[in-house]
C-alpha cells in the first residue's frame, strides 16, 4: 500500500512534473483527483502508524502477562476463520 514517505514524495514530484510539462490538462477535476490521492496516502500512513503502535502495545502486554499463550501473539498471520475460532 502507499504508506511510505517516498510514495507521498513521488506523488508530489508527479504533480510538479505534470504542471511543468502539460499545464493545459491540469484542470480542476485533475487537481481534485490528485488532492484526493494525496489525502488518501496521508490517511493510510497515519492509520498504519496507529495500528503498528497498538500492535506493539498489545505485544508488550502479552509478553508481560504470566500464562499468556505464545501462539496468540502471531494470530494476525492466520485466516480470519481461525482467528474467530480462537476467540470463542
Amino acid at each position: 500500500m502507499l504508506t511510505h514517505t517516498s510514495s507521498l514524495l513521488a506523488m508530489l514530484l508527479f504533480v510538479g512534473a505534470w504542471s511543468i510539462f502539460d499545464r493545459e490538462s491540469l484542470d480542476w477535476h485533475a487537481a481534485a483527483t490528485l488532492i484526493t490521492f494525496i489525502i488518501a496516502i496521508i490517511i493510510e500512513r497515519n492509520a498504519r502508524r496507529d495500528t503498528t503502535a497498538l500492535q506493539a502495545k498489545l505485544d508488550e502486554l502479552i509478553h508481560a502477562t504470566d500464562g499468556a499463550r505464545n501462539e496468540i501473539a502471531a494470530v494476525e498471520n492466520q485466516p480470519i476463520d481461525e482467528i474467530e475460532a480462537r476467540r470463542r
